[in-house]
């Protein structure tokens, strides 16, 4: 089912593995790190990092490597993070991470190999920008172990897991946190997927669950029996290959969530299942590595489904190579013969040839729903036999009330003709030629007929008869293009709203909409003024005329203060008139703010609050940003007391420093780590009252300096 191309035997077993300068970067669980050729099929390093030393346990997160030839590997229950550098085949410790105060349970480099990510048992998570490998923010702490983590592909996101049974995700753009879920047990990997809008991840207890962040929407079900370990998107993102702690691997997919297949492997415990180019690397507790050819014999697949063979690609897929089921290409010809095979299942339906069906449908099965479906068209079988006679009678009225009871016989497409038929009846418009309102009720009256006494039409029926009217009336105003008055009509009668005209009414509207929006993103806001004119009193879209407007009033104004860098003015227009936040100028605004923070954290890891402050002060006052303003400059003050920590020939006031310090950010375990490195900086610290717990987002009055110098005037 697997094609396993070649294997490969390591002293422990591989915790991580990246593509590095054309060959694989791997790291073991006892700090062994290798550098392996897949082309000439064999190592060009191997080294061990750290020795005589308790080894890592064989599912540890704490190890990692990144793309440009970075290792983390923290000793077995420490809290320091060492990172070493492979270049031209020869290693060496680059740098000591020190902010975590327990031991470091999960490192994951974003890969993009912009940032590192560490999470620790003290419940921290540290984000540092690599390659310096310098605090660029803190996440909000958990009470309880780091579990997973993981970057979105654009960077701008990362989600972390916690044994608190808690998901976070984290704006690492905006510097905020954007939503903290509920998980059923304890998180062991997760991904984003879907363009960064959803996140999968998979649970300890064998559950899996899809976290949509557009709608804040969090669905799991129990899908696995075996302990899942890591896993990987395919090509397309729409399944997900899962390891386990046992000999299993699932195939997931992602759109309903539910187990598509799984797979006996040769060896137990997964530790790491990567993706890169051709090939997927399975590597597992026992150090063996298995290298899959992921496209193996996908030409001759491919071949059979542009031919709309689909039964033989299932079967051809089957046999050599499993991974070519999860392609999109498979389900799209997959999904386009069902429609062709239900045609063939009403037909012999008709003829009650149900083991036929089975034979035919058989193929389909993999998808549970369509087993479902079949199954439940055997079971209503003589009603639908019942019904299909009726219909050839033409007895619309008897196939309608069967088909009320019945639901299944609603897939038909006799049923969709009598829907066709009963909607064409009811479209108004076509009754306007008689000038008499009386003469049209009439004929209208006796063609619903036959629809009077079914329970599902009734209502239709004599909504129609009983305000044939107002149908009438609406009928006008929409010849003559009224909107105001139709849809002004169409709010006192609701029952206008399932009619045929008002769908065309609103239609028309809905396409002066979009010249609206058109004439506005080419900035010719008079255009869009005259049109915009047009859907004033049009109910429906009055939440778009009054934020249009807003914009059309505003947007010149906007620009302005854009031009002019006033920032906080900006941000005050944004918060009256959100609808602004779409415009070009204001996403070149965002985009502005974003590299002014990004240079200010770079200037705040090198200490340097003077010039941090300079380039942020003009964000001082805008709430939206408070949070990352509070952030960098926590990180210039950290490092400038560091910096100024080894200039000993300074007379430093370091008890109004640590003070003025938890004046603005409490008695956080930054601060508690930085005076552990001097006796009296901790007795300055035992000795200040904290007033309060700092929340995030706090209103900080922040200094040029955190540094004081003693005066030895005099």
């Amino acid at each position: 089912m697997l094609k396993v191309r070649n294997k490969i035997n390591l002293i422990g077993n591989a915790l991580d593995i990246v593509f590095n300068n054309g060959e694989y970067l791997l790291v073991d669980h006892n700090y062994r790190v290798y550098k392996f050729s897949l082309k000439e099929f064999m190592f060009s390093f191997s080294k061990q990092v750290a020795k005589n030393i308790p080894p890592h346990h064989r599912y540890s997160k704490a190890i990692g490597c990144s793309a440009d030839g970075y290792i983390i590997a923290p000793k077995n229950k420490s809290s320091i993070g060492r990172i070493y550098k492979l270049e031209n085949n020869h290693i060496f410790l680059a740098t000591r991470l020190r902010w975590h105060q327990a031991d470091i349970s999960v490192s994951k480099f974003s890969e993009d190999s912009r940032y590192l990510a560490t999470g620790g048992e003290d419940g921290r998570v540290f984000i540092y920008t690599h390659p310096n490998h310098r605090l660029n923010t803190f996440l909000p702490r958990k009470p309880d172990y780091i579990s997973s983590i993981v970057f979105s592909k654009s960077s701008e996101k990362i989600c972390y897991a916690s044994y608190d049974l808690t998901l976070t995700i984290y704006d690492l753009k905006t510097d905020s946190q954007m939503f903290v879920i509920k998980t059923p047990s304890v998180v062991e990997d997760m991904t984003f997927f879907n363009r960064d809008q959803k996140i999968f991840y998979v649970c300890k207890n064998g559950e899996a669950g899809i976290f949509d962040i557009v709608l804040n929407k969090n669905e799991f079900a129990s899908c696995f029996s075996s302990w899942p370990t890591k896993m990987m998107l395919n090509i397309d993102e729409n399944y997900a290959y899962i390891g386990t702690r046992d000999d299993i691997l699932y195939i997931h997919h992602l759109k309903d969530n539910t187990v598509f297949s799984s797979i006996k492997l040769s060896s137990k415990g997964v530790t790491c299942i990567k993706g890169y180019e051709n090939w997927i690397f399975i590597c597992f507790a026992n150090g063996n590595i298995q290298i899959i050819d992921r496209f193996y014999k996908m030409d001759e697949f491919l071949t059979l489904l542009n031919q709309n063979e689909f039964k033989q690609a299932k079967v051809f897929a089957e046999k050599h190579n499993i991974l070519l089921k999860t392609l999109q290409v498979y389900t799209k010809i997959k999904n386009l013969s069902w429609q062709k095979i239900l045609k063939d299942v009403m037909q012999l339906l008709n003829k009650g040839e149900t083991q036929k069906i089975l034979n035919i449908t058989d193929p389909y099965f993999e998808d549970p729903q369509k087993e479902e479906e079949i199954k439940q068209y055997i079971l209503e079988q003589p009603f639908i036999q019942q019904f299909l006679h009726e219909f050839e009678n033409g007895n619309y009225g008897a196939a309608c009330e069967i088909a009320s009871k019945h639901p299944c016989v609603k897939d038909f497409k006799e049923y969709k003709k009598i829907e066709e038929y009963f909607e064409n009846v009811c479209d108004i418009s076509k009754y306007l030629v008689f000038q008499d309102p009386l003469i049209a009720k009439e004929k209208i009256q006796k063609l619903l007929e036959p629809f009077k006494n079914i329970s599902e039409k009734k209502i239709d029926v004599m909504t129609i008869l009983n305000n044939w009217d107002k149908y009438f009336l609406a009928e006008k105003y929409s010849k003559e293009e009224d909107f105001q008055n139709y849809f002004m009509l169409a709010q006192q009668c609701p029952f206008l709203k399932k009619s045929k005209t008002y769908q065309k009414m609103y239609l028309k509207c809905e396409n002066l909409t979009y010249k609206v929006q058109n004439f506005i993103s080419s900035k010719d806001y008079a255009k869009a003024q005259e049109y915009l004119d047009f859907l004033l009193g049009a109910e429906p879209f009055k939440e778009f005329v009054i934020k249009n407007q807003n914009f059309l009033n505003n947007i010149e104004l906007f620009y302005e203060k854009c031009k002019a860098k006033n920032y906080a003015e900006c941000y005050k227009m944004l918060e009256l008139y959100p609808e602004m936040g779409a415009s070009e100028e204001a996403i070149k605004l965002y985009e502005e703010i974003f590299n002014i923070f990004e240079e200010a954290k770079n200037t705040a890891q090198k200490g340097d609050t003077v010039q941090t402050y300079t380039k942020i002060q003009k964000f001082f006052s805008v709430s939206s940003w408070r949070n990352k303003v509070n952030i960098t400059m926590k990180i210039a003050y950290l490092y400038e007391m560091h910096e100024a920590l080894g200039k000993k020939d300074l007379q430093i006031d370091w008890e109004k420093s640590i003070n003025q310090y938890v004046l603005r950010y409490g008695k956080d375990d930054e601060i508690r780590d930085f005076c552990k490195l001097e006796e009296t900086f901790q007795y300055f610290l035992d000795n200040i009252a904290e007033t309060s717990k700092k929340r995030p987002n706090e209103n900080i009055n922040h200094i040029q300096s955190i540094i004081f110098i003693k005066n030895t005037e005099g």
